[in-house]
């Protein structure tokens, strides 16, 4: 994020607060109590993109759009650049509401929780069922030579092993494993690194599946961090990354790499951890991060 958007965010957050403290959702839930703030990701998010694609609602003249359609440079919210920033900003004001990924919620459990998006839960189930309709693709990009690289082979492949299956399952949906992925067997790389870049929301994962990868397989080193999906395509363009990390589907300039789809996601509508909001439909989230539109706390 550059030093221009962090002060815009930074003095949005200070114009909301005393809204928030004074009409924030109690635990309580009084009448009279509100969500007043849409908390959103930076341009370049695969969150924000995938979040902007997926809610749709009717507009002032009725007709339908998604809020990508919509022109988002609101005074009622402000965006920030990570995932635990939005945990941040969610867990500090009642009156905020943000959305992170499903697979982030459990390690924050302490500060905010996921509300029902149409009356469902955002669980895991949910999403594979189809009941919860905010899901994205986790998506690698990367560059044919990667398919060269032994260490990165094999990572891919320890990601649809039995091991990695379940880390994966503990949080999201696993696909189907491509045709070029081989089997799995412990030890078979000695040594080598390789660099991951870009979403904050599929690092977790990638953490998670690294950390693992490495404790039984001594000598190699796996590395990852990125502030966004919209740095994967410049770090696996300049050799900084093999990989680059984006949380929605693959786009433009990105679809001259390779993509491999390695998880499914669910997008989880956030607030403070005592909110009395429990529910929230698609056309309010649209009308909050379109219009400003607050949301009543019951």
């Amino acid at each position: 994020m550059n030093k221009k958007i962090m002060a815009i965010g930074l003095a949005a957050a200070m114009s909301v607060t005393a809204v928030g403290l004074m009409a924030g959702c109690g635990e309580t839930g009084e009448t009279g109590a509100f969500i007043t703030t849409a908390i959103s990701r930076t341009a370049g998010s695969g969150t924000r993109g995938a979040f902007d694609e997926l809610v749709k609602g009717k507009d002032k003249d009725g007709t339908e759009k998604a809020l990508e359609d919509m022109d988002l440079d609101q005074v009622w919210g402000f965006s920030v650049g990570t995932t635990g920033q939005v945990v941040t900003q969610v867990a500090g004001n009642a009156s905020f509401l943000g959305y992170i990924s499903l697979g982030s919620v459990a390690a924050n459990t302490d500060r905010i929780k996921a509300v029902q998006v149409e009356g469902q839960d955002a669980t895991v189930e949910n999403v594979k069922s189809g009941n919860y309709e905010l899901s994205r693709p986790f998506n690698l990009i990367y560059k044919e030579s990667a398919l060269q690289n032994e260490l990165a082979m094999d990572f891919l492949a320890y990601m649809w092993s039995d091991d990695g299956l379940e880390i994966l399952r503990q949080e999201y949906i696993d696909v189907e494993k491509p045709d070029f992925v081989e089997s799995y067997t412990a030890g078979t790389v000695k040594s080598g690194s390789i660099y991951l870049h870009g979403s904050t929301s599929l690092q977790p994962l990638i953490e998670d599946l690294a950390e693992a990868y490495m404790a039984e397989n001594p000598g190699t080193e796996i590395t990852w961090g990125g502030g966004g999906s919209g740095e994967a395509l410049a770090s696996v363009n300049s050799d900084e990354a093999v990989f680059g990390m984006i949380s929605r589907a693959a786009k433009g300039d990105e679809l001259n790499l390779e993509v491999t789809q390695i998880a499914i996601d669910g997008i989880a509508v956030v607030v403070k951890k005592d909110s009395a909001l429990t529910n929230v439909t698609f056309q309010q989230l649209f009308d909050l991060y379109a219009y400003g539109t607050q949301i009543e706390c019951k």
